[in-house]
């Protein structure tokens, strides 16, 4: 592990954090002596797309002491940081060493900045490989002769074509089930009509009969009432009559 640079500043924003760090290059991961980790290294970390790294729990100054034990520091910010720094290094060294050690072997060394962003990053180091496989491939094809980069340029020709008339039969298809989806919304739209129309139509007959109904209930109340009123003037009043008797034969 080799140190770069170290420092401290007053008061500097996210730009000028950024802008002072970027100096050195990209990082692939920030570090803190303190759980939580602060607003602004959090932001920073948005902003290069870096992986945080957080301790368990505050770091004490035994353990800063003993992280940075033989180097010089202008202030105890420096310290802090630069134990934070080594507390993350040596939590991710195997990892790193393993893939400085793939690398070696596969003769991609010169790819092991990029492997290491992106295992640090999430990437799993089967997947960062064959991310850098394809971008070699890309980079530098390989073509053994002429007839070879022939057979290459027809067959690719040939995809092509192929991909076109596919398009073009797609294209086709798309079509038809335009026509018969619009087909079909202007038939759903006839029907609802009609589905409206006859709701229309049922929900006025319906009153008419409610109407009627009523009307003929009121006319059945009438009769009623009037023949009641017909039998109470038919009934003779016996108890008047026997009344009426005794009040004139009273003398007798």
């Amino acid at each position: 592990m080799r140190k770069l640079s170290i420092g401290s500043r007053r008061e500097m924003g996210r730009e000028g954090l950024a802008d002072v760090i970027s100096r050195e290059g990209t990082p692939s991961l920030l570090a803190c002596d303190v759980n939580p980790a602060p607003d602004m290294l959090i932001k920073l970390a948005s902003y290069f797309n870096a992986r945080l790294s957080v301790p368990d729990r505050d770091m004490g100054d035994r353990e800063k002491s003993g992280l940075v034990k033989g180097m010089r520091f202008s202030n105890e910010h420096e310290r802090d940081a630069a134990a934070a720094a080594i507390r993350a290094f040596r939590f991710y060294e195997n990892k790193l060493r393993q893939i400085d050690r793939i690398l070696k072997e596969r003769n991609l060394t010169d790819k092991a900045d990029e492997v290491k962003h992106l295992v640090l990053n999430n990437t799993s180091l089967s997947n960062a490989l064959l991310m850098i496989d394809i971008e070699r491939e890309i980079e530098m094809p390989k073509v053994k002769s002429r007839e070879e980069a022939v057979i290459n340029l027809d067959k690719k020709n040939k995809q092509l074509k192929e991909l076109l008339v596919s398009n073009a039969e797609l294209r086709k298809a798309l079509d038809i089930l335009e026509d018969e989806n619009a087909a079909l919304k202007e038939k759903l739209k006839l029907l609802e009509r009609g589905v409206f129309e006859r709701l229309a139509r049922d929900r006025e007959f319906r009153k008419k009969e409610i109407e009627i109904m009523r009307l003929k209930d009121k006319k059945s109340r009438k009769k009623e009432v009037r023949e009641e009123s017909k039998s109470e003037e038919g009934e003779l009043d016996i108890e008047g009559i026997v009344e009426e008797y005794r009040g004139k034969h009273k003398h007798l």
